[in-house]
């Protein structure tokens, strides 16, 4: 490799870095925003007092609220609504815990 060749593979290398860290502040800023509307909407929601329909079929909600059965409801979470993994872990395990909290 020549000095010129090192030159231009490293330059690459270093826009290819620098869009990368460009990309990923953006992502994280639009993430921020995200959040600030959900929880702008959900408190003009609750103002309004507007009940949003719930987003989990009766046999999600049976199957998340059994014991041992999370995975299942998982699964099938993400068969209904197309949502990833990480996704669908979450929603259940949102829907869990404000299901516990009704009980106590």
């Amino acid at each position: 490799m020549t000095g010129i060749d090192g030159f231009i593979y490293f330059s690459c290398l270093f826009v290819i870095v620098w869009v990368i860290l460009s990309l990923q502040a953006s992502i994280k800023k639009l993430e921020q925003k995200v959040k600030r509307m959900d929880i702008s909407l959900s408190l003009l929601l609750n103002r309004m007092e507007i009940e949003v329909p719930s987003q989990f079929s009766d046999r999600v909600k049976q199957i998340a609220l059994a014991p041992y059965r999370k995975i299942e409801a998982i699964k099938l979470y993400r068969e209904e609504t197309g949502a990833s993994l990480r996704e669908s872990k979450e929603a259940i395990e949102e829907f869990i815990e404000q299901s516990q909290e009704k009980w106590r």
